[in-house]
């Protein structure tokens, strides 16, 4: 007699990816996503590194075990001020990153298994998110690069 196994664990390759345009910095992005939702996303110990450089991207997670959720919100552009070596009108230069230079116009990677249009149109209504919607899918080989 055969016998077969189910494997129910999820991997961060069968999670959907939300790309979302705010002006909000993360943290207060995450404030209110865990107010609309009821969630309780905190920052991880870990940034996730970009290949070709020293800057560091803050990464915030959720695991719930009784809806069987993973989030995961990854910031995909900072702004850093750098002193600037020239005498003039600005002592700073701001640069800007990009972890995923494909995605110029995402400011934020919301990773959640079981992503439905009800969740994306809440996202939406958070005061100053400019915009939500799915990765597109020519650019999926981003999700490998989002496990951790």
């Amino acid at each position: 007699m055969v016998t077969h196994t189910l494997n129910l664990e999820s991997t961060t390759l069968d999670q959907d990816v939300l790309c979302v345009t705010t002006v909000l910095p993360s943290y207060l992005f995450v404030f209110h996503l865990n107010r609309l939702l009821g969630l309780s996303l905190v920052r991880s110990k870990e940034d996730l590194k970009a290949e070709n450089s020293a800057d560091r991207f803050a990464v915030y997670e959720y695991d719930c075990d009784v809806m069987q959720q993973s989030w995961r919100v990854v910031e995909n552009q900072i702004v850093s001020a750098t002193p600037s070596g020239q005498i003039g009108l600005f002592e700073e230069t701001e640069q800007r990153s990009l972890l995923f230079a494909g995605l110029s116009q995402t400011d934020l990677l919301v990773c959640v298994n079981g992503i439905t249009d009800n969740l994306v149109k809440r996202i939406q209504s958070i005061r100053r998110v400019i915009s939500c919607s799915l990765l597109p899918t020519k650019r999926n080989k981003i999700k490998e690069k989002l496990t951790f």
